[in-house]
C-alpha cells in the first residue's frame, strides 16, 4: 500500500501546485511502474483531469485511470469501487461527512513531500485527527449570507429592528 500512497502523493502534488488531476494514461504507460486509480466526484472538471493524467503518465510512465461518479451517485459508486480488489488509490471527498465515511481507507500525509508544499492555510484545511492530516485540500467552497446593504441599513434604523447593523447578522436563525 505504501507504494500506492507514494504514487498518490505524487499526483496530489500536481493538484496542490494548481494543475488539475486527470484521466487515463495512453501508450506511454508502463505497468511495471504502477497504476493510479482516481475516483472523481467533480464531473465539471473531468476534461482537466484527463489532460493532467495524460501529462503525468507521459512524464512518469505511471498509468492514471479516472472514474467519475455520476451526479448524485458518488457515494454509491465509491462504496461499490472500494469493495473491489482494485479499489481507488485516490479519491475526492466533499466535506467532513464524506471524509468520515471513508476515513478507514486513508493514511496520514503530514510527513509527505506534497503535504509540505501546502501553505499554512492549506495545512489548516486538511482534515486532521489526533495530529494526523489525511487530506490534501485543493478547492474550497463556502456559502455565505448575501444581503442588500441599503435595505439592511434602512431596517436597522427602525425602532422595531432586532439588529443594530449588518455586523449583527451571524446566521439565518431568528
Amino acid at each position: 500500500m505504501n507504494r500506492n500512497i507514494t504514487r498518490i502523493v505524487a499526483i496530489a502534488a500536481t493538484l496542490a501546485m494548481g494543475t488539475s488531476l486527470a484521466a487515463c494514461g495512453g501508450s506511454s504507460a508502463d505497468s511495471s511502474k504502477g497504476h493510479v486509480y482516481f475516483m472523481n466526484n467533480k464531473a465539471e472538471v473531468v476534461d482537466q483531469y484527463k489532460e493532467l493524467a495524460s501529462m503525468y503518465t507521459k512524464k512518469t510512465g505511471v498509468q492514471v485511470d479516472i472514474q467519475t461518479g455520476a451526479a448524485g451517485t458518488y457515494d454509491a459508486t465509491m462504496k461499490s469501487e472500494l469493495a473491489k480488489d482494485n479499489a481507488p488509490t485516490m479519491f475526492n471527498v466533499a466535506g467532513f461527512d464524506q471524509f468520515a465515511k471513508y476515513q478507514k481507507y486513508v493514511e496520514p500525509l503530514q510527513d509527505t513531500d506534497v503535504f509540505k508544499l501546502l501553505n499554512d492555510t492549506g495545512k489548516v484545511y486538511s482534515y486532521t485527527i489526533d495530529g494526523n492530516s489525511y487530506t490534501l485540500p485543493y478547492a474550497a467552497e463556502w456559502y455565505g449570507i448575501i444581503y442588500n446593504k441599503k435595505i439592511i441599513k434602512d431596517y436597522c434604523s427602525k425602532s422595531y429592528a432586532v439588529i443594530k447593523s449588518a455586523d449583527d447578522i451571524k446566521d439565518y436563525r431568528p
